[in-house]
């Protein structure tokens, strides 16, 4: 396994995970979970931030522009929730 294609699988696993952390977050808002959706936007937030630092690290030691591939969103949020507000929800749910 060569450099680049270690840093590919790096920076897709760690893109997958901020958009995990920013489904999670979407979905902790709908069911009225603000200090949980906080949480997990600050979890995004940070992942974010180093998968800039290792896109930066990749740049500046090997010359290079890490491709950033289009990775499937994680699905956290159920399709049937689209088509309810929050006011829906019942306790059972949000269990």
């Amino acid at each position: 396994m060569t450099v680049e294609e270690i840093f590919d699988k790096l920076s897709a696993h760690m893109e997958e995970g901020v958009m995990y952390h920013y489904e999670m977050a979407r979905a902790y808002d709908f069911l009225g979970f603000w200090g949980f959706s906080k949480c997990q936007l600050s979890h995004c937030f940070e992942e974010k931030n180093n998968l800039c630092c290792l896109s930066h690290y990749y740049a500046t030691h090997y010359f290079k522009l890490l491709s950033f591939t289009n990775i499937d969103t994680p699905k956290v949020i159920p399709d049937t929730w689209y088509k309810y507000t929050t006011y829906a929800v019942d306790a059972s749910t949000k269990k």
